[in-house]
């Protein structure tokens, strides 16, 4: 009997550590903060996506997107934004903050659609963004991005940024300025640098 009781005991403790596991897995990050329509997260070793609503948590890792006619903005920990046009799809690879003045990092993923990105207070150095394409780092910046094109933007006050793109195929690296905008070819190579901006992420 208490051989019973004792595995009985066992499976439960096990079912508890698994259970907490998973919840320690699933770590916010950030907070819907904008939804036009409708969005989703697929949250880590989530078998499908669920829907998201205003204020609900992003989590580390999770996977989100958005549909036709829909949009998300998230806004992080550290203040940064993310704004997703339609029929995209992000990943949030990694996301560590310590709160303001401390360390952290951040790295995210698109694999498709139009993407606005407005940095907060992590050190800049420590912010990537990854496309098909292209590795983007940032200081201090404002962008819009797809799979192959990216804008940069001028700040509030009129603050000049830049962000600096790395060709995935090529190895190519690129400085882009404010006002600027550039088109990453099938090859990986940069058409030339102009002016304009990218639609879909207002």
């Amino acid at each position: 009997m208490r051989c019973r009781h004792s595995a009985a005991a066992a499976a439960l403790s096990c079912v508890a550590l698994i259970v907490s596991s998973g919840l320690a897995c699933a770590e916010p990050v950030g907070k819907a903060s904008a939804i036009r329509s409708s969005a989703y997260q697929q949250e880590p070793q989530a078998p499908t996506a669920g829907e998201l609503h205003l204020n609900d948590s992003v989590i580390r890792n999770a996977t989100l997107s958005t549909k036709p006619n829909s949009a998300l903005e998230v806004t992080f920990l550290d203040g940064s934004k993310l704004s997703m046009g339609p029929n995209s799809t992000m990943v949030v690879d990694e996301y560590v903050y310590s709160g303001p003045g401390g360390a952290g990092k951040q790295t995210l993923r698109a694999t498709r659609g139009v993407f606005r990105f407005v940095s907060g207070t992590i050190p800049k150095d420590q912010v990537k963004i990854d496309t098909p394409t292209v590795t983007i780092g940032i200081r201090g910046t404002i962008f819009r991005f797809t799979e192959n094109a990216v804008a940069v933007e001028y700040g509030p006050n009129g603050e000049s940024y830049t962000v600096y793109l790395k060709s995935k195929k090529t190895g190519e690296e690129l400085d882009l300025h404010s006002g600027e905008k550039v088109v990453i070819n099938e090859d990986g190579s940069y058409g030339n640098v102009g002016g304009g901006t990218i639609q879909g992420c207002e």
